[in-house]
C-alpha cells in the first residue's frame, strides 16, 4: 500500500527543494556591510555557495563565501559576480541622510543606489539569474507627518527629507518593473531602523559613540512619538523567506514589497533604555524642543553644504525621534510566512554584551 505524502510534508519537501534551488550559488551585494555579512553567513550556513560582491573588504569568512571586490557602479564586476548565480540579494546601498548636499556627495548616492541597482537588474538579465531580492527601506513611503500603521497599499513619498529615501524610492520603482522581464522575478523588502550587535550596525554604533563622547545632554521633543525597528537576524530571515516564496508561489510575491520590522512600536529613546542603562549611562532629564533641534539641523546641513563639519543630527533623524511613524507586517506575515523571532529586549542584551566590552578596553 502506497502513503501519500501529509501536508506537513509535502510543505517540508517545498521549503527543502526552495532552500536549493535559490542556489546553489547566490550572490550577495554590500556582502561587507552589516546586513550583507549577516545575510553572507546565513546562506553559507544553509549550504549555498556565495558570491560576496563588495568594494570593501571585510567579508564574512566561510569556504563556501567566495569574495569579488569591486563597486556596483562597476557593470563587469557586477556581471562577473551574478554568473552562475540562481538568486540575487542586492543589499549594497549608501545611507546618507542628509536632505542638503553638495554635487559630490549627491552624485556618490546616486551613483551607488540607483544605477547601481539598474547594473544589477541588467547583470541578472544577462548573467540569466532567475530571482532578485531587493533591500529597499521604509522611507520610501515617509512623507513628513505622524502614521501609525501604514500598510503596502500606500504610495510613494511625494516628499522625502534625504538623499538615501529619494534615491531608493527611484530605485526600488527600477527594481519591482523588471519582474518578469527576460524572465527575473523580483521583490522589494523595506525594513524600518536595522539594528543588532554585529559590526557596522549604523543605529546602535552612533549612539554609543555619542554615549562615550558624553554628547548624549538632552532628548529632543516629549517622548511620545513611537517608531519601528528591524532586527537583523528577522531581516535576514524576510530576505531568505522572500527568495524561496519567489520559487513556491511567483504568482503570488513576485512584483511586490513588503514591509519586515520586529512588530514592536516604541518610543526610540525608550526602545535604547536597556542599551543606555545596561552600560552604565542615564537618560538625560532635559529635552530640546524639537521645532529649535529642526532648524538646527537644517543650518548644520546647509553649512556642511559649503564645506561645514558633517551634521551630528539630520532634519530627518529629528523627525524620527519625535515623529510616530510606523508600518505592519500583516502582508508579510500571510504571503512570505514571515515571524520576527527576536525583539528589544533580547537584542539589546546582545548589544550590552558586545558593547561593554568595548568600553571596558
Amino acid at each position: 500500500m502506497t502513503r501519500k505524502p501529509s501536508a506537513a510534508n509535502k510543505s517540508k519537501t517545498r521549503r527543502s527543494t526552495a532552500r536549493y534551488t535559490i542556489g546553489p550559488r547566490c550572490m550577495v551585494t554590500g556582502a561587507a556591510g552589516f546586513l550583507g555579512r549577516a545575510l553572507t553567513r546565513a546562506l553559507a550556513g544553509r549550504g549555498h555557495n556565495v558570491h560576496a560582491l563588495d568594494r570593501r573588504t571585510g567579508f564574512e569568512r566561510s569556504s563556501r563565501i567566495k569574495p569579488f571586490i569591486g563597486d556596483i557602479r562597476d557593470y563587469d564586476a557586477v556581471l562577473g559576480a551574478a554568473r552562475g548565480c540562481g538568486t540575487v540579494f542586492h543589499t549594497a546601498a549608501v545611507m546618507n541622510f542628509l536632505g542638503v548636499s553638495d554635487r559630490k556627495t549627491w552624485r556618490e548616492s546616486y551613483g551607488i543606489n540607483v544605477e547601481g541597482t539598474l547594473n544589477v537588474i541588467r547583470a541578472c538579465r544577462e548573467a540569466g539569474v532567475q530571482r532578485l531580492v531587493y533591500t529597499s527601506t521604509n522611507t520610501v513611503c515617509y512623507s513628513p507627518g505622524h502614521l501609525i500603521n501604514g500598510d503596502e497599499s500606500m504610495p510613494y513619498a511625494g516628499k522625502t527629507l534625504d538623499i538615501y529615501a529619494k534615491t531608493k524610492i527611484e530605485a526600488e520603482k527600477a527594481v519591482l518593473a523588471a519582474n518578469d522581464q527576460k524572465g527575473l522575478l523580483s521583490v522589494a523588502i523595506r525594513p524600518a531602523g536595522l539594528w543588532g550587535h554585529g559590526d557596522g550596525c549604523y543605529m546602535v554604533t552612533k549612539l554609543v559613540e555619542e554615549l562615550k563622547k558624553g554628547s548624549f545632554v538632552a532628548t529632543i521633543g516629549d517622548g511620545t512619538s513611537l517608531a519601528d525597528n528591524t532586527h537583523v537576524d528577522n531581516l535576514v530571515q524576510a530576505e531568505l523567506l522572500a527568495a524561496e516564496k519567489l520559487i513556491e508561489t511567483p504568482e503570488v510575491v513576485a512584483g511586490k514589497a513588503y514591509f519586515i520590522t520586529d512588530e514592536e512600536q516604541m518610543n526610540l529613546i525608550e526602545w535604547f533604555r536597556p542599551l543606555i542603562e545596561g552600560l552604565g549611562y542615564k537618560i538625560p532629564s532635559r529635552s530640546i524642543p524639537v521645532r529649535l533641534m529642526y532648524i538646527i539641523a537644517f543650518l548644520m546641513e546647509w553649512l556642511h553644504r559649503f564645506g561645514g563639519p558633517k551634521p551630528f543630527m539630520t532634519r530627518l533623524e529629528v523627525h524620527n525621534l519625535t515623529t510616530s511613524f510606523t508600518f505592519r507586517c500583516s502582508k508579510a506575515r500571510r504571503e512570505l510566512g514571515y515571524r520576527p523571532t527576536i525583539g528589544r529586549d533580547e537584542g539589546m542584551k546582545l548589544c550590552v554584551m558586545r558593547y561593554g566590552k568595548s568600553r571596558a578596553v
